[in-house]
């Protein structure tokens, strides 16, 4: 038997629920990656997301940089709720 199945078989841990876990861990860590992206745009800009896409909407000229920012910003309210789904689909498997 190899290391690592000696290890999990001593703390009582399946290698479903390991993989499991290790997929969650990294789950979150992206997630969180993806957290401390969208605060640094709203601490940059004062304000949510959907504020400052209505801002961004309603403006008559174009920001090149607020483009730019409202682009990486989207993509990263995109990905949080991306890997919270997954952690959720994680979570309720056994």
């Amino acid at each position: 038997m190899d290391t690592i199945a000696t290890v999990l078989k001593e703390l009582g841990i399946t290698k479903h629920r390991a993989v499991r876990d290790f997929a969650l861990l990294n789950a979150s860590q992206k997630a969180a990656e993806f957290a401390q992206e969208i605060e640094a745009f709203e601490r940059k800009y004062h304000m949510p997301f959907a504020k400052f896409q209505s801002r961004l909407q309603s403006q008559n000229e174009e920001v090149f940089e607020e483009e730019d920012d409202f682009l990486a910003w989207k993509f990263a309210v995109d990905g949080a709720a991306y890997w919270r789904e997954k952690i959720k689909q994680l979570k309720r498997e056994s």
